[in-house]
């Protein structure tokens, strides 16, 4: 490959001037400003501007998609290596992602400033990197300080900082800048080295998260509009490489999204025809343009148009001709600036996975899509301040306004992702009735306890078409905690329909069906649930109940041991397997087998429990009492000592039996406290 010259490519004028601040020589356009300041306070203003709009991520708990992520995620809380890089997580291939969430956990568990700090600290590194790029690429210092500034705290990047989950965007952002940064020295220096480092950067991007793949035709853009490559075969063949890498990631990325049930294709293909399709990414392409200039009003979720009236809202048909103005804007005036070019095609580009051209998931936009892609319109506005400033330099009185403006509208935004109910309360309000967004306050009132009013989001959420698996799990669940077995059957099967391969769900339905004395089918799903995961003692415990219940007590307890065998201490299983010969009449053996549990387990109370039950049922009351009370003096709820009151009562000894009433009363036993309130007992 010939090597590259290090003087100036021909085709824009340039001049060489010397840069005050340092000893390199800086190109600059002749319409460049003569403003600048020293380069190394760069990263200290970007790091205050930053932590300073930042400052109410602090108080921010996990939110949303945060829990699958990490708190409820075992490969993070097991640091499961293996897991990291081979399975998919919420819907995404992204191991680096996920690896670094993993370390995190393993210091600080879910305690969430490391988790904050780390988003804080990439954010920052990455508006460093967003200056040093512009700066090289356009070689103006005011060019790449206001694209930098803009970066650092425009309000639309909050979702991606202030959202634990949202690492994946500031990581895979690092090494995508970083791997273009690379390409450019490899083109400057002809250095086989970087072009190395720069392809090793890209799949580090891609293993962050899959919208990475855009980069080879960042490359290209880049090429033709800075670089001064004509497109041709010449300049594709080093990208062979990148092409290959995308196309590795995009096939993973899209099997995860189906994994997950997440491809929203057939869904959105059937709801809108192909015209209003075109309109559709037509909107969402125009969003970001006027959210970057008008930050507000900001959500986590914007749904598709609900088409009540049989056609949705004529804002997208205006859409559609503002998308026609914005491009055919871009092509005119970049006819002699290519770096207009270069701003309007790397937003197009870095965008596009998302456009909606083909559905992903149920949001149109979403803030955190701008992240990578705000590149392009924020130089857009570091070029006019540049332009303008040559010849009004109030111009930077109105920057340090804007900028002072748009910090604190990003200390508010932050704010909002505290928990759920602040984050969603003003989507309820501005999209009422959507599912995913009454889904989410399900999710916050199931976390706080409130179990009645999640249920009602849930279920409002399900009732909105929401269909989704995890919805219809969690109301199934409730109504079996209630004891509505046939309402809990119906939504645990509209779960199936919604993710058929979830081993979750099946074991709920053989619950559901064990509960409603349907064992054939109890039998049939906790099968097909072992089938997947046979290494589940709970499953296996399940199962011998099921079994044991049929009236299968030799397969019962062949389920019973290999829950034993799969955790050993896991004393129900053993209790179980006990209870499986009191079912068949076989006392002594029962008898000896919690006898054993007993010696493995001292505290397991249950066992007690049942050792005093048979031995009443064997008319041996004083062994009962024997053992309950030996477990009276490990237990604080009364249970015991009521159950030898009622014990003593039976023989007739009712004197006997108020003593332990007592007792039991004293340690808060209700039963025990009505019996001798009722009895006539003086201070009860």
């Amino acid at each position: 490959m010939a090597k590259h010259k290090s003087q100036p490519k021909q085709g824009i004028r340039r001049e060489v001037v010397q840069n005050p601040a340092s000893s390199k020589t800086i190109e600059t356009p002749a319409s460049s400003s003569n403003f600048s300041i020293d380069e190394k306070w760069i990263p200290a203003i970007l790091s205050v501007l930053v932590f300073v709009s930042y400052i109410p991520v602090w108080q921010n708990s996990f939110v949303w998609d945060d829990k699958p992520y990490i708190p409820i995620n075992d490969i993070v809380k097991n640091f499961d290596i293996k897991g990291i890089f081979s399975e998919y997580v919420v819907g995404n291939y992204h191991p680096l992602t996920v690896l670094s969430l993993a370390i995190e956990y393993a210091l600080v568990k879910e305690q969430t400033w490391l988790y904050h700090l780390d988003n804080l600290i990439l954010h920052i590194l990455n508006s460093w990197l967003v200056f040093r790029l512009i700066q090289k690429l356009n070689s103006s210092f005011l060019v790449s300080l206001v694209t930098a500034v803009l970066f650092a705290i425009h309000p639309l990047h909050v979702e991606s900082v202030a959202w634990a989950a949202e690492r994946k965007d500031v990581l895979y952002t690092l090494f995508l800048l970083l791997s273009l940064w690379y390409y450019i020295q490899f083109d400057e220096t002809g250095n086989k080295v970087h072009y190395g480092v720069s392809v090793l950067l890209f799949i580090a991007s891609c293993m962050s998260k899959g919208m990475a793949v855009v980069l080879p035709a960042i490359l290209i853009i880049t090429d033709y509009c800075f670089l001064k490559k004509p497109i041709g075969v010449k300049m594709l063949v080093n990208k062979i490489p990148y092409f290959i890498i995308t196309f590795i990631f995009a096939y993973l990325a899209t099997h995860a999204q189906k994994d997950a049930g997440a491809d929203a294709s057939s869904v959105i293909g059937s709801a809108y025809t192909t015209g209003e399709r075109i309109l559709l990414t037509a909107y969402a392409f125009c969003f970001y343009w006027v959210k970057t200039l008008l930050p507000y009003n900001l959500y986590p979720f914007y749904p598709y148009p609900n088409k009540a009236t049989g056609s949705i809202p004529a804002i997208y048909s205006l859409a559609l001709l503002g998308t026609l103005i914005l491009i055919g804007g871009i092509i005119w005036f970049g006819r002699k600036d290519k770096r207009i070019w270069w701003a309007g095609a790397f937003f197009l580009i870095a965008i596009s996975t998302v456009l909606q051209i083909l559905p992903v998931g149920s949001a149109l936009v979403a803030d955190r899509y701008y992240y990578l892609s705000s590149i392009g319109p924020l130089f857009l506005i570091g070029l006019l301040v540049n332009k303008f400033y040559a010849s009004a330099k109030g111009v930077l009185v109105g920057f340090i306004i804007v900028t002072l403006l748009l910090c604190g509208m990003t200390f508010v935004q932050t704010g909002k992702w505290k928990n759920e109910l602040l984050l969603f309360t003003d989507a309820d309000k501005a999209f009422p009735n959507d599912a995913m967004i009454l889904s989410n306050l399900g999710w916050y009132y199931l976390d706080h306890k409130d179990f009645q009013t999640a249920k009602q989001y849930l279920m409002r959420a399900d009732d909105g078409g929401f269909k989704n698996a995890d919805v219809c799990r969690t109301i199934g669940s409730m109504f079996l905690d209630e004891g509505d077995n046939a309402t809990a059957l119906k939504y645990f099967q509209k779960a199936t329909q919604y993710l058929p391969k979830s081993n979750r769900t099946n074991w709920l339905l053989a619950t559901v069906y064990y509960r409603m004395g349907d064992y054939k089918n109890a039998n049939y799903y906790y099968k097909i649930t072992l089938d997947n995961e046979l290494a589940n003692a709970e499953y296996w415990t399940s199962y011998g109940l099921s079994l044991m219940a049929s009236k299968k007590f030799e397969e019962a307890r062949k389920a019973f041991k290999k829950s034993m065998s799969i955790k050993p201490d896991y004393w129900d299983a053993y209790l179980n397997h006990a209870f499986s010969y009191r079912q068949e009449g076989n006392f002594n053996q029962e008898i000896k087998e919690l006898d054993e549990l007993i010696v493995k387990a001292p505290t397991y109370l249950p066992a007690y429990k049942n050792l005093g039950v048979t031995y009443v049922d064997l008319k041996l009351d004083d062994k009962a009492v024997e053992y309950w009370s030996r477990a009276a003096v490990r237990d604080s709820t009364g249970d015991f000592e009521y159950n030898i009151g009622i014990n003593y009562v039976n023989r007739g000894d009712i004197e006997t039996a108020k003593q332990w009433y007592i007792k039991s009363a004293s340690e808060g036993n209700l039963n025990a406290k009505n019996i001798l309130k009722n009895n006539g007992v003086p201070g009860y």
